[in-house]
Order: C-alpha cells, then sequence, then structure tokens
C-alpha cells in the first residue's frame, strides 16, 4: 500500500480529520498493514494490548463472547484504548469479511504524540463518542420505556 494511500485513509477518519498533512505522513509511515480473512481473530478479551488498528477496509466484529457490543467499519479505528494504556483488552475484534487493518504500535504512537497533540486529541475524542454511546445504551437498558408511557421521539 501506498504512503499517500494511507494519508487519505487517516484524512477521512473522523479521529484525524483536523491533523495536518505533514504530521499525518509521519502517522502513516509508521503503519504496519495487516490482512485477514473474515472470522479472523483481531485481538482476543484478556490480551494485553500495545496496539491499536485503522480499519482500511472491511469490518471488524467487537464483541465479547457472543454478545456483539460494535460493529465497526472503515475508516473506523479500534484498540485504541491500549495504545493508551497497554492494559488487558475489555473485549474480542474478529472480522466479518476481507479486511485489511493498519496497525499502530504504542511506542511509535507516543512519539507521534509528544510532537502533535492534535493526534491525541483525535483519538480522545472518539473514546469520548464510544463512552457516550454505551451510557446511552445502558441507561435505556435499566430504564427501558413503559408500555403506557408516551415516547419522547
Amino acid at each position: 500500500m501506498l504512503l499517500i494511500e494511507k494519508v487519505l485513509m487517516l484524512r477521512c477518519s473522523e479521529s484525524f480529520r483536523n491533523i495536518p498533512e505533514q504530521e499525518l505522513i509521519g502517522l502513516a509511515g509508521v503503519l504496519e498493514e495487516v490482512y485477514l480473512t473474515p472470522g479472523e481473530c483481531v485481538f482476543s478479551k484478556g490480551e494485553i494490548g500495545k496496539c491499536m488498528y485503522f480499519i482500511f477496509k472491511g469490518r471488524v466484529r467487537i464483541h465479547d463472547g457472543d454478545l456483539t457490543l460494535a460493529l465497526l467499519e472503515e475508516n473506523d479505528i479500534v484498540g485504541e484504548l491500549s495504545v493508551l494504556d497497554a492494559e488487558r483488552r475489555s473485549a474480542s475484534a474478529t472480522t466479518t469479511e476481507e479486511t485489511i487493518l493498519l496497525k499502530l504500535e504504542q511506542e511509535p504512537f507516543y512519539e507521534i504524540m509528544m510532537n502533535n497533540t492534535e493526534v491525541l486529541k483525535g483519538i480522545l475524542k472518539t473514546l469520548c463518542r464510544r463512552l457516550r454511546i454505551m451510557d446511552s445504551k445502558s441507561a435505556s437498558l435499566q430504564h427501558p420505556a413503559s408500555a403506557n408511557e408516551p415516547s419522547l421521539l
């Protein structure tokens, strides 16, 4: 994959849309391509994580056993918590179709982050968005609308 293709993919990602092109080139230069077939494990719950992935092509199912937590697609990022803290993975990730991932290891991420805080801001925005979605789902499970109550929608 050409460097320009990686830069264009990063530019399409919501997490990296506002990063200057020169920084995107530096980031793209350290990304490792990973080619996976349908049903292949990207990572398993409980593994120590030291990297994150950008989905260049395909889909990745985030799950805890049979429970699907999210289905991520092109331009999404996967495993972003691990690039920040290198703790155990909180869920598993499995491809649902032929997938190309761009892998970012923790150490190069830290080096890039020290030179450009916009990279960190992009990751943090993604984390915040996902936390809000999970909070909303959790709240709706704890307080489902009763059949006798009018819907607020």
